[in-house]
């Protein structure tokens, strides 16, 4: 690569990279990235020892006395300032450099990888988080024994950098690393988000351009999942797949509309007279259930979540709680004014409830559908309003997935056939579609699409066969059974019919896909 790139002329190097070979670009890209990352470590290290030498020469001569909580946070602010100015960057982003460089001193492993460019900055941060929340945790006192083996002692440090090394994301990473937490220390994650509660929770509109605000919000994750499956729903209902907007535009105004903003209304916009959701809106002080036409909404199947709830009421209205009027001093109001009339806001019927997955023997940790792994005690607390079944026996033989093992044998792959080890067909197997008690064990064992580095939530996506089904002679080709079938969201699964990569399935659901020009391979995890 350095043969091949100056890094001095920006001209000669962008025609040199444009006419490179496929080959050259797959060997030179990743490096490109790897040295990025090793030059943006070293400047948030650099970072952060600037500020400590503006601290220590804000303290210099003061005595003992004299050096206290005020003092303190004022020459920290200092350092943050200076940084800021001489790097560049907001004094937020300074901040967020110096305490990362800060926290990976507390883990070296960790600090390494990072310096080593196998880490971007955000993905060494959840990392390092994750590690500080867990540095307490007893590695050597979980139940693992039941997945054959023996205990290697890793450190949880460990843990988070083999998770760290997986083809995720980092929303993905994220909550693999928040699960393992709940599994080995539930009470630091209950106080955690007691912590995030009472300090972080809120929610704020400022002002943005062109007559828009940008709306910004922590909030339990119950309400985010309900507003989003309220959103989507409502979407889903009033518009076709022909409505030129973009999602993101529908998005905003059904939030107006369910939360009850005056104007705020849903309509298709696909002009077509014979559009199937043509007038299955009303305003929003009435009903807006109208049966969606079949074909249109298959097509959107892969896209939102199926209704769970069907025999939910046509629509509930809640009305706004009214405040007391409070009169202005310095506005008093005048016999001609008329107050502005609020909407109500408005529960759309058939958006799937609330629903928490959990073991009835209380080892693998609780998950909220469409959010992510929660502390059993959150769990609890929402059995009142949330829909509650149970892990499959396949999940629940499995066990907790941590990666605590480092010497686990490799599992051989599945059953070459495609018919997850059956000899006769179970019911079901020889249907294209998978049955619902079906689908959601494949999504009970596999939390996300199994594609490298997608974080799409598995309930969203298809579920593909992986050896192909034989639609002409069924028995011949891979079944629709547990050991068959993969989730992939819509656009990797035609990726993978693309068959540049090649995916194997493994006996403990692991998926290797293997590159078929170079032979690469990526390995991709359940849960």
């Amino acid at each position: 690569m350095s043969t091949t790139l100056t890094f001095t002329d920006p001209d000669a190097d962008a025609a040199a990279i444009a006419s490179m070979s496929r080959d050259e670009l797959t060997e030179t890209g990743p490096e490109l990235l790897r040295q990025s990352r090793k030059y943006e470590a070293r400047t948030v290290l650099a970072a952060a020892a600037l500020a400590e030498r503006v601290f220590r020469e804000h303290l210099a001569g003061r005595p003992e006395t004299g050096v206290w909580g005020p003092v303190i946070e004022h020459a920290e602010r200092l350092g943050r300032a200076e940084v800021s100015l001489q790097f560049t960057v907001s004094r937020s982003k300074a901040g967020s450099w110096i305490a990362l460089a800060d926290l990976l001193e507390k883990f070296p492993l960790i600090r390494a990888a990072y310096l080593n460019g196998e880490l971007s900055t955000n993905r060494a941060s959840i990392m390092a988080r994750a590690a500080q929340r867990g540095q307490n945790i007893d590695t050597t006192d979980t139940d693992s024994d039941s997945n054959g083996g023996d205990e290697s002692g890793m450190s949880f440090e460990e843990i988070v950098l083999d998770y760290g090394s997986r083809a995720t994301t980092d929303p993905v990473l994220s909550q693999q690393l928040d699960a393992a937490l709940i599994s080995m220390n539930p009470d630091s994650v209950i106080e955690d988000r007691d912590t995030i509660t009472d300090l972080v929770g809120n929610v704020t509109i400022t002002p943005d351009v062109a007559g828009h605000s940008a709306l910004d919000a922590v909030v339990p994750a119950h309400y985010g999942v309900f507003l989003t499956t309220q959103i989507n729903a409502l979407v889903d209902e009033r518009t076709c797949r022909k409505d030129p907007r973009r999602v993101g535009s529908l998005r905003v105004i059904a939030l107006g509309e369910i939360t009850g903003v005056p104007g705020a209304h849903l309509d298709c916009a696909c002009g077509q007279d014979d559009c199937p959701k043509r007038g299955s809106g009303t305003d929003s002080n009435g009903s807006a259930e109208t049966p969606a036409d079949a074909d249109d909404a298959a097509a959107w199947d892969d896209l939102l979540p199926e209704p769970i709830d069907a025999d939910a009421p046509d629509v509930e209205l809640v009305e706004p709680v009214a405040e007391p009027g409070i009169a202005d001093p310095m506005n008093p109001p005048t016999p001609d004014e008329v107050p502005v009339a609020f909407g109500r806001a408005l529960v759309v019927p058939g958006a799937p409830v609330l629903t928490v997955l959990k073991d009835p023997d209380g080892i693998l940790v609780p998950r909220l559908q469409g959010y992510g792994p929660i502390d059993p005690d959150y769990a609890t607390t929402l059995a009142d309003v949330a829909k509650t079944i149970h892990y499959p026996e396949s999940v629940r033989t499995a066990g907790p997935l941590i990666p605590q093992i480092s010497d686990r044998a490799q599992a051989p792959p599945a059953d070459p056939t495609g018919h997850g080890g059956h000899t006769v067909p179970p019911p079901g197997a020889l249907t294209y579609a998978p049955s619902a008690t079906l689908r959601a064990e494949v999504l009970a064992n596999d939390a996300w699409c199994r594609y490298p580095y997608c974080g799409m939530p598995s309930h969203q996506c298809d579920l593909d066969h992986w050896r192909p089904f034989n639609h002409t002679d069924p028995e011949a080709g891979g079944w629709t059974v547990l050991g068959d079938l993969i989730p992939l969201c819509r656009a990797d699964h035609q990726r993978k019919h693309l068959a540049e990569w090649v995916p194997t399935l493994l006996l403990d659901r692991r998926v290797e896909w293997r590159n078929r020009r170079t032979g690469q391979v990526i390995v991709t995890y359940p849960r």
